[in-house]
């Protein structure tokens, strides 16, 4: 900001009972009875705004996505079906890329109702409660349009009638293939519900592998949201075969919120061929909050293969945006990419990416850097900060999808706000923090580890945590630059005349403000004719450029032509 200041011394029906005589007399008074019961309908669903008139009805009850198989997708299916968006010949059950397609259709249709109050500018091909409540508007049953049933059996997530929290199954994923280095493969499903007098925090859930599976087949084991974002990081088995994940994440009052464990597959599965397996929640641990339902929770059972070849993603590299180096950077940076990657994909299967997670690794605190955004070939997208300031997790929607052998760009940009001394550094903390899809098979994507086994801020892709461990920016102060101001130009001064302007500067500071203790000023008096000394000059103040005072009034001192006038009083530069 550039501020001007200048010296001054002393200056928002019931239908008819039917009596047929005939069988003809009966046949015309039931047609007719038929198209008032449709006249009926047509009318109702005009006085309630919605409701289905194509004579399928159904509730949906849970969130559904890529890899479920029951009969709510079935319906899922009928539903998108009868709004133009499902394209396959047939109702199968199986949500995968082509249901997940149809559901982009139905949001991007009903984006204003389903997208816009969320914040989400694409398509998510996630059915959550948004676009749960709007099938329902179109497609359900008695009651308010869009309102769920309530659950009353205890067993299915109701609320409790204390403080505590209620563990439940759902509908689970269905059996399949656990192939080499699948990414977030689904295995079990659970509803988690807080009482309705007090939100609840969950410090961590325990997953125990069962079945007839080794150990080694299980990379990590990750929790995923219901938007299928990765909760904490991934956790190997133990010697109890179990992996107990930091959740850290709380459920509000009186709400239901729906998890997945998923599993990171082994990059061989060679010695584990055919083996079948399945991951258990436990044990959840709320703190003081007491836990009730019933454990174990299992879902489905998948068998490991080493015959199906998923897509791949080779080791990204910086992208041409990526600073290259590490830098010092002033309060008041605007718009500075910290970090950039190129991926490209394999030639497999086309890649869709949906996420991606950066681990703001630096000292900086979240209010040390704004306006943080991820970037996609020149597209924007918001990031979402967890509580503890150190990931920010940008969602593309319905996904970018990289064809195979091409590459996207990802970067991140933001300002630098305040934290002198302090350093920022986006990486990458794990490859699985990219969320990546294939097209085709429908399975999550590990990108290829990295080769780098030294260094630090090398903007490097590494065999160890941090993954890509990018250049790190240092933070250093603002600046102040003092200038002439034109506003006041050279002029003669008269004695005895109060509030005489005697010169003007413009402060250019940049970054942070900038708080001055003492200001001294240096005087050359020239006169025509007499003797006169900078004591003579009195009574001088300091002005903003609003007219108002800022320091003194001070004399001048100095028995000479040569001397100061000191102001004492501190001014701050914003």
């Amino acid at each position: 900001m550039t501020t001007a200041f200048w010296l001054s011394g002393v200056a928002y029906f019931a239908p008819a009972v039917a009596q047929a005589q005939t069988v003809e007399d009966l046949q015309a008074q039931i047609s007719s009875l038929l198209a008032q019961i449709s006249s009926l309908q047509a009318q109702l669903s005009g006085m309630t705004g919605g409701g289905s008139t194509s004579g399928f009805v159904h509730v949906f009850n849970q969130n559904l996505s890529l890899g479920d198989s029951n009969d709510e997708v079935k319906a899922l299916q009928q539903a998108l079906d009868l709004q133009g968006c499902f394209t396959f010949g047939s109702y199968t059950g199986y949500f995968g890329p082509i249901t997940r397609d149809a559901v982009n259709c139905f949001q991007s249709k009903y984006a204003s109702e389903v997208l816009t109050p969320l914040g989400l500018s694409g398509a998510t091909g996630f059915v959550g409660p948004g676009t749960r409540a709007k099938l329902n508007a179109l497609f359900g049953t008695a009651g308010v349009p869009g309102t769920p049933e309530t659950p009353s059996d205890p067993g299915t997530g109701t609320v409790p009638s204390g403080t505590g929290l209620m563990v439940s199954t759902t509908a689970q994923p269905s059996n399949s293939l656990a192939v080499e280095n699948a990414a977030s493969l689904p295995y079990t499903k659970f509803k988690l519900t807080a009482g309705s007098d007090g939100a609840v925090t969950v410090n961590s859930v325990t997953i125990e592998r069962q079945g007839l599976m080794n150990d080694g087949v299980v990379s990590g084991v990750i929790l995923l949201d219901d938007m299928g974002n990765r909760v904490g990081t991934a956790k190997t088995l133990n010697s109890l075969h179990q992996a107990k994940l930091d959740a850290g994440f709380t459920i509000p009052a009186g709400q239901t919120k729906e998890y997945t464990v998923a599993v990171d597959m082994a990059a061989s599965l060679d010695a584990y061929s055919g083996q079948v397996g399945l991951m258990a929640v436990v044990a959840v641990d709320a703190g003081s909050a007491a836990v009730s339902g019933s454990l174990p929770i299992t879902g489905a059972s998948h068998t490991t293969n080493i015959s199906l070849v998923i897509g791949s993603v080779a080791v990204p590299i910086r992208g041409p945006l990526d600073p290259g180096s590490s830098q010092d950077k002033k309060v008041g940076e605007i718009g500075y990419t910290f970090s950039s990657i190129r991926i490209t994909a394999g030639s497999a299967e086309k890649i869709r990416l949906n996420s991606i997670r950066w681990n703001q690794s630096g000292s900086a605190a979240t209010g040390d850097i704004g306006n943080i955004k991820t970037y996609v070939d020149g597209t924007a997208y918001d990031t979402a900060v967890s509580a503890d300031g150190k990931y920010y997790v940008a969602n593309f929607g319905s996904g970018i999808v990289i064809d195979k052998g091409f590459s996207k760009e990802v970067s991140i940009k933001g300002d630098v706000v305040s934290g002198s001394g302090r350093t920022i550094d986006f990486d990458i903390y794990r490859r699985t923090d990219l969320s990546l899809v294939g097209e085709t098979f429908g399975y999550g994507i590990t990108v290829d580890n990295g080769t780098q086994t030294t260094g630090t801020d090398d903007g490097l892709f590494h065999t160890a945590e941090p993954w890509f461990d990018a250049f790190q920016v240092t933070i250093t102060g603002g600046s102040i630059n003092v200038s002439s101001a034109a506003s006041v130009p050279s002029q003669n001064v008269s004695e005895n005349v109060p509030n005489q302007p005697l010169g003007g500067f413009d402060v250019e500071v940049k970054g942070e403000e900038v708080s001055v203790a003492q200001m001294v000023f240096y005087f050359q008096i020239t006169r025509a004719s007499g003797s006169s000394e900078v004591a003579d000059l009195t009574s001088i103040s300091l002005y903003n450029e609003s007219g108002t005072v800022v320091a003194g009034p001070v004399d001048g001192s100095g028995a000479a032509v040569s001397g100061t006038a000191t102001f004492s009083d501190t001014v701050i530069f914003p």
